[in-house]
Formats: C-alpha cells, sequence, structure tokens
C-alpha cells in the first residue's frame, strides 16, 4: 500500500500545528507498513476534532455518533472478524459519553484497535472540561477550576481486565505514536493507544 492510495482528495482542516496531524499520519505509515488492503480496513470515527478525519482516508469508514464508536466497531468486527477494525475518537467521546462502552469492551476484549486523541478538553466545542482534565483548571465551562478528579485511562483500563493491552504515548512524538499504532493493530485483542496531547487553540487555559 502506498500512502497516495490511502488518502483522499480532502485536505485536513485542523488548526494549524494541532497534534491530530501526527495521529493521521500515524495511521497512514502503519497501514502502509502492515501491508494492509484498504478495502480491509474500516474505521469508526467518534464525533469532535479528531473525527474530522473521516474525510481524510479512502478505506471503509463509518462516523459514529458521539460516544458510540466503540459498540459500532465491534458489530463490525463480529460480523466480519477477517477485518481490520479501527477506531478513532478523543478524550471526550471514548472516555466521557462512551465510558460504558470503553469498560463493556475492556471486559471482553475484542478485537478492534482504539485511537484517542487525548487533549484534556472538549476542544471542538471550544474548550470545556472534558472527563481527563487536570482537577482544579479553570475552563470555559469550569471557570472557578474543575472539581472532579481525570479519568486515567490505561490504568482503568487495566483494572477491568489486566490482560489487554493498553498504552500511553507522547502524542506530539510521530515515531512513538506510529509504533504503537503498528503494534496495537498486530495485537489480537483489546487494543488502546492513548495519545497524550495539548489543543493548540484552546489547550493554553489548563495553565490556568
Amino acid at each position: 500500500m502506498t500512502i497516495d492510495n490511502i488518502r483522499s482528495q480532502i485536505a485536513p482542516t485542523w488548526c494549524p500545528g494541532c497534534y491530530d496531524f501526527i495521529m493521521y499520519l500515524g495511521i497512514e505509515n502503519a497501514l502502509k507498513a502492515l501491508d494492509i488492503p484498504k478495502e480491509k480496513v474500516v474505521i469508526v470515527y467518534d464525533i469532535g476534532c479528531i473525527g474530522n478525519m473521516a474525510d481524510f482516508f479512502k478505506t471503509y469508514a463509518v462516523h459514529s455518533l458521539h460516544g458510540r464508536s466503540i459498540p459500532t466497531a465491534i458489530g463490525i468486527k463480529l460480523a466480519n472478524p477477517e477485518l481490520t477494525v479501527i477506531v478513532v475518537g478523543g478524550d471526550g467521546g471514548i472516555y466521557g459519553e462512551g465510558t460504558g462502552h470503553f469498560i463493556a469492551w475492556a471486559r471482553s476484549s475484542v478485537d478492534i484497535s482504539v485511537f484517542v486523541s487525548n487533549n484534556n478538553l472538549y476542544s471542538l466545542t471550544t474548550g470545556q472540561t472534558s472527563p481527563t482534565t487536570p482537577k482544579g483548571s479553570k475552563t470555559k465551562s469550569t471557570p472557578l477550576g474543575t472539581p472532579n478528579e481525570p479519568i486515567d485511562p490505561v490504568p482503568l483500563a487495566k483494572a477491568v481486565n489486566p490482560e489487554i493491552d493498553a498504552v500511553s504515548v507522547d502524542g506530539h512524538n510521530p515515531i512513538e505514536v506510529i509504533a504503537a499504532f503498528k503494534k496495537a493493530i498486530l495485537h489480537p485483542g483489546f487494543s488502546l493507544v492513548d495519545c497524550r496531547q495539548i489543543c493548540v487553540t484552546f489547550g493554553k487555559q489548563l495553565d490556568s
């Protein structure tokens, strides 16, 4: 597979400097390195900035409801186990609206790979507190400081099922992201790659 063979003709529309570009290149390069035919790949996209990636690849795709990307992907995998099924979502959709599905997937360990753009905010809607926002952070939705403890997704998933393959990586490091995506796609079962990022547009409020 060549990169030109998987890219659509639609150019990415993220903010300049957005680290979602690294996830985009990570998926692209992982699929190329593993030489998986594009017709054997289904990517299920959650809602959010990262979900805009649905326009940028020529694989099969589903743009799911917010928080429902994991069960959609599980249904696809159960219907056709020969497919490589990937979920792409943000910390809001996967760890917020989709928390129940995330936990159920960890318990069942169905063979899909979930790649999360974790920037600690609901950035598509201009920077509200998400499930991973550090406690005390002042955001658009919590001007006095976030009162809740943040979710730490990898230990949470492993607490439910210690046998799963779940890692947190530096989402600013392309080499680390590509390697983690390749390993996750090859893993037979639950595989989570949590990509830690900073939103270049709204992330500065987390320093408050």
